[in-house]
C-alpha cells in the first residue's frame, strides 16, 4: 500500500461516514471487508481517544487509547487528534505492529475529522 492507497481508502471511509452516518459506517469498518487490506486498515476515534471503529481488530472497539504510545513511546492518539483539531486532517508516522507480520513495523496514519463531530477516521498503512 503506498500513502495514495491510504490516502484514496480514507476517502472512501470519509465519504461512507457522510453518507451513511457514523454507526451504520462504523459498524461496516469493524466488519473488515473492504475496509482492511493486508497493510492498510479504518479506524475511527473520538477527540477523548475511545476507539469507535478498527477494521483490523476488534478488540480495540470500545477501548480509550487517548494515553496510548507506540514502541518508541510516543503519544501517538493525542498527536493525530491534535493535528485532526487544529487543521481538519494530518498524517503522522509511528511504530506500531505491522497486520501483515504481528512485528513493530514504521507505521504511517492519514486521518481527517468526521463532518460535525468531535471524531476522526483515519487509516493505518505500512509501506
Amino acid at each position: 500500500e503506498s500513502g495514495a492507497e491510504a490516502r484514496a481508502l480514507l476517502n472512501a471511509a470519509h465519504a461512507e461516514i457522510k453518507g451513511k452516518g457514523v454507526e451504520a459506517a462504523v459498524e461496516e469498518f469493524n466488519a473488515g471487508g473492504k475496509w482492511k487490506g493486508s497493510k492498510a486498515y479504518v479506524v475511527v476515534a473520538d477527540f477523548k481517544g475511545h476507539m469507535l471503529a478498527h477494521a483490523a481488530n476488534e478488540k480495540i472497539v470500545g477501548k480509550n487509547m487517548y494515553e496510548a504510545k507506540d514502541a518508541s513511546g510516543k503519544a501517538f492518539v493525542q498527536e493525530v487528534i491534535q493535528g485532526v483539531q487544529a487543521k481538519g486532517e494530518t498524517n503522522i508516522e509511528f511504530r506500531w505492529a505491522n497486520p501483515q507480520t504481528k512485528k513493530i513495523d514504521d507505521g504511517k496514519m492519514v486521518a481527517k475529522r468526521v463532518p460535525g463531530q468531535d471524531a476522526y477516521v483515519g487509516v493505518t498503512f505500512f509501506e
